[in-house]
């Protein structure tokens, strides 16, 4: 799983501004506490001491100082230490830094690796500059409701709407939830307002909770940004943001305004991610065919590596109103 530059930069600092909250307030208790409980002060000295102590110890092949006797006193005093903190009313570990993460002490690392705690402060960071995080915590496939599709059988299809969506739900469900590098692309066609937004955003969540990053835009976006960059406009490369990105949902396609210029964009951004066997989806009010119409055959014929999810339903917006 791959990050900006800026996100990167953004959660190291945040690890920064942890790490130095916890050690001002730390230090702050230390100082008051000191000044209630001067006894706090002579316990101090002994366990640096006893450090300094080691320090001559190794310095001298270990032969000038007995350790097991000086790690005997510094566990003495640090005894001594919660002793008069239980004491006093205080938790043991009053004194101690109160680091967000007790792993890697607000550090990021740990083991060598990066710490549970950055991964997700780079995962929070990630979301958060999405366009669509105002609705992403709302999309999820708890909150998807197939009440809301006709339970009729229809003539032509020999289900009902609301039985072809539980087949979908269930499907795109056990898609996030088992989704990796090799997972297929899919293409989401159907009318508006049928839930595909919804679906994709509750795919989006699953998973960047399982640790994969996700590019989440719609079609209009994506090209004005090429547009900008294009023209020296843009300060960031979509292309490298594409790539190193698990997962690319583009909304959206074919409600964009028709250029010949946008036109190119989504089908170079089509075959690049075919070609590269990323997983993509793909979300259209257009069929296939209509989508052919609108981008070109040989676009058109990337679908072929695509699933094609057809939805089904009214309007679930309009039958809210």
């Amino acid at each position: 799983m791959k990050y900006s530059e800026i996100i990167y930069s953004k959660a190291e600092a945040e690890l920064k501004a942890r790490r130095v909250r916890a050690e001002e307030l730390a230090e702050m208790r230390r100082k008051q506490f000191a000044e209630k409980y001067p006894e706090l002060i002579d316990i101090e000295n002994i366990m640096k001491f006893s450090a300094l102590e080691v320090i001559r110890s190794v310095g001298s092949g270990g032969k000038s100082v007995n350790i097991s006797e000086v790690a005997k006193t510094n566990l003495e005093a640090q005894a001594r230490k919660k002793e008069l903190l239980v004491k006093n009313g205080y938790p043991a570990d009053y004194l101690d830094v109160p680091y967000t993460c007790k792993k890697c002490n607000d550090s990021g690392i740990f083991n060598g690796k990066l710490c549970e705690c950055h991964l997700a402060l780079l995962q929070k960071l990630s979301v958060e500059g999405l366009s669509c995080s105002p609705i992403l915590a709302k999309s999820t496939f708890d909150t998807f409701n197939l009440e809301y599709y006709s339970a009729i059988k229809d003539a032509d299809l020999g289900f009902s709407h609301r039985e072809i969506m539980g087949g979908v739900f269930g499907m795109l469900k056990n898609y996030a939830e088992n989704f990796g590098p090799d997972s297929s692309s899919l293409f989401f066609s159907g009318g508006t307002g049928l839930g595909k937004t919804h679906l994709a955003l509750a795919i989006f969540n699953v998973v960047t909770a399982n640790g994969y990053s996700v590019y989440y835009s719609s079609a209009r976006k994506v090209i004005k940004q090429l547009n900008n960059e294009h023209f020296g406009k843009g300060d960031t490369d979509l292309n490298e943001e594409l790539s190193r990105n698990d997962l690319v949902i583009i909304d959206d396609l074919g409600a964009e305004f028709e250029t010949p210029f946008g036109t190119a964009a989504i089908n170079e951004i089509i075959d690049d991610a075919v070609l590269m066997g990323k997983p993509m989806i793909l979300i259209s009010n257009l069929d296939k065919t209509a989508f052919e119409e609108r981008y070109g055959e040989r676009v058109a014929s990337r679908l072929n590596a695509f699933e094609i999810i057809q939805f089904f339903g009214t309007d679930i917006r309009q039958r809210n109103k």
